[in-house]
């Protein structure tokens, strides 16, 4: 086992990162949000570099995902109580620019509420091209690396938006439904 692992201490790394970030209160998963929102698993930079060094860079990706699926499967299970079982969850990838600047992908919690979901899942569906891109292959690799991959769908949304002149892509892990 990797140095790094028996050097981390679980509770620290929680007060340095978790603790800062909104979903330290899981309510903030069922805000009454006018349309989706996306909430990074990790916000500011200087969180960022504290996991690094905690885990290590090249496994920092493979930590945020594990804890990524940990989120998304607790506030499935809490809105599955909460008789709101219409809400979307995925975890979504909208920063790829971090992910060439510091190696890290950082997956963010996306969240659609009943009403506006309506459809939402079947509009990407329906645009996904046959090959993967650079940046789908990415993702699934390091689902892979954590034995996710079989657990999700994976969706990519890529437009052109006129207002800033740019690509806008994001990255969708869905989780499957379980069957039964």
């Amino acid at each position: 086992m990797d140095g790094v692992f028996r050097k981390m201490n679980l509770t620290k790394l929680f007060r340095k990162i978790i603790s800062k970030e909104p979903y330290n209160d899981l309510s903030v998963f069922f805000s009454e949000f006018e349309s989706f929102e996306e909430i990074p698993l990790i916000s500011r930079y200087h969180r960022l570099k504290v996991l690094k060094k905690s885990v290590g860079s090249d496994k920092s990706s493979e930590f945020l995902i594990s804890l990524a699926f940990f989120l998304i499967s607790s506030v499935r299970a809490l809105s599955a109580t909460k008789d709101r079982e219409d809400i979307f969850f995925a975890v979504s990838f909208p920063d790829f620019d971090l992910f060439a600047e510091q190696g890290v992908l950082m997956p963010h919690i996306f969240v659609y509420p009943e009403a506006g979901s309506t459809g939402f899942l079947e509009k990407i569906k329906a645009k996904q091209k046959r090959e993967d891109s650079r940046e789908m292959g990415e993702v699934k690799e390091h689902f892979s690396r954590c034995n996710l991959e079989a657990i999700f769908d994976f969706y990519e949304s890529r437009f052109y938006d006129s207002a800033s002149g740019e690509d806008i892509m994001r990255i969708y892990a869905v989780p499957k439904k379980s069957e039964g």
